[in-house]
């Protein structure tokens, strides 16, 4: 079966890879012009809120981001007012963070924004072929996660 047939493997991957990375892109872009931040500061105080007191390095391992990645975005958000650090009770080496009120007002404007945007793509691309696609993802991840299971790779 050749990668350009509709159905190949290759060109699912492709077209999931490429997804991301223009996803990615999109909110790269629009979180900058409509509250601020790029994608990643946005995820970082995101998570925050729903779990205070997180280290460092459990955000980094949560959202696939570098530990110095997220140490740079915790300082600026310091910086900037949107989180406060102190020492984690788990480890002398880390620090926790928890977002101030107005980290928490950028948030609230993210999640906003982001409700919009999924209420965008539904519009365009419709229930019925959003709720194939997630089906269609979640049986890839099971396949892919039983093929790490077996080899004994991390998950």
């Amino acid at each position: 079966m050749s990668t350009d047939e509709p159905g190949s493997y290759q060109r699912v991957l492709h077209y999931l890879h490429r997804a991301d990375l223009l996803s990615r892109r999109v909110a790269d872009q629009q979180l900058g012009e409509r509250i601020g931040v790029g994608r990643a500061m946005f995820l970082i105080l995101d998570m925050l809120a729903g779990a205070e007191g997180m280290s460092q390095q459990a955000i980094a391992d949560h959202l696939g981001l570098t530990k110095a990645a997220v140490s740079r975005h915790i300082a600026t958000a310091r910086d900037r007012g949107w989180l406060r650090t102190w020492p984690s009770s788990a480890s002398r080496r880390e620090n926790s963070v928890a977002l101030t009120p107005a980290g928490q007002a950028l948030v609230k404007r993210g999640r906003r924004h982001r409700t919009d945007t999924e209420r965008h793509a539904a519009d365009v691309l419709g229930a019925d072929e959003l709720r194939r696609t997630a089906r269609t993802l979640e049986q890839l991840c099971a396949l892919l996660e039983e093929r790490l299971r077996a080899s004994g790779g991390p998950l």
